[in-house]
């Protein structure tokens, strides 16, 4: 059991009342906290085969070498698109999504659901830091958007877990290398687990040396100024759009109008229908 710790001259300190608290009290100051068994097994052992699956049917529709032109092999796009458990156990999982609520709003878009086939020994370009929003040099007083980043297989120094630099978000200029040789932090996890962090923290991906693929998901959440990376609402083909939730973490209540007299239609729409 931890001691006590004494303050002097303190008059203000935060309280954790639950297992959330504690984790957006990691979130807010480090930019990143893990949370443990947000997956079962047997949902671990589906995502991965249909990461898989997806991804072969993704390569096969636009082309090998034409996802080698963009630089996009080893990544599996928009997965809630082709099956739902990537949206109600990836997207909308319980244990994280009230977290991404408390902490950006009830307000918020899926900007981008991405699967993450990390080869043996390979090294792709998420392993150079960046944020993921990217090219941004700003803070913020409160997140933006935020990631949630499921371990599909284990996260360690083998497999390559993702590095984070902790503190990062809180500060507009990329670090200097001695900094981030000192300070950088791995994540080591178990499949199941998630990494929960603020879009503005720098990470990157380690470089996988185990004899298997490093599978991850991530998610990027984000408050609806922000723009989709891709379309869901018109890849769902109107799915869900009458769900009150869903239709706004899908983009369906956010698209832009086409016309003055849409957008007015909408509003009455939403309007009467309250």
């Amino acid at each position: 059991m931890n001691q006590e710790i004494k303050t002097h001259g303190v008059t203000e300190r935060h309280i954790n009342n639950s297992e959330q608290d504690r984790i957006i009290e990691e979130l807010t100051r480090d930019g990143f906290s893990l949370v443990r068994g947000c997956l079962l097994k047997e949902e671990v052992d589906y995502a991965s085969r249909r990461l898989d699956e997806i991804y072969g049917a993704q390569v096969q529709e636009f082309g090998e070498d034409n996802i080698g032109l963009i630089h996009d092999r080893h990544i599996v796009r928009s997965m809630l698109a082709f099956d739902d458990f990537f949206l109600h156990r990836i997207a909308c999982n319980e244990c994280l999504l009230e977290i991404v609520k408390r902490v950006i709003g009830n307000n918020l878009s899926l900007s981008s659901q991405v699967g993450i086939l990390n080869p043996p020994s390979g090294e792709l370009y998420q392993t150079a830091w960046h944020r993921e929003l990217q090219y941004q040099h700003f803070t913020i007083s409160r997140p933006i958007a935020l990631q949630t980043l499921f371990a599909i297989e284990p996260f360690n120094e083998v497999t390559g877990g993702t590095f984070f630099i902790p503190g990062s978000h809180l500060h507009e200029m990329f670090p200097s290398e001695e900094y981030v040789h000192k300070h950088e932090v791995q994540i080591i996890c178990e499949p199941g687990d998630t990494v929960i962090f603020d879009a503005l923290a720098y990470h990157r991906a380690g470089v996988n040396r185990s004899n298997s693929i490093r599978r991850a998901i991530n998610n990027l959440y984000t408050v609806p100024l922000i723009q989709q990376q891709i379309n869901f609402s018109r890849m769902m083909g109107g799915r869900f759009a009458d769900d009150p939730f869903l239709s706004g973490l899908l983009g369906y209540r956010w698209q832009t109008a086409d016309s003055v007299i849409q957008w007015r239609r909408e509003h009455l729409q939403r309007k009467l229908s309250v």
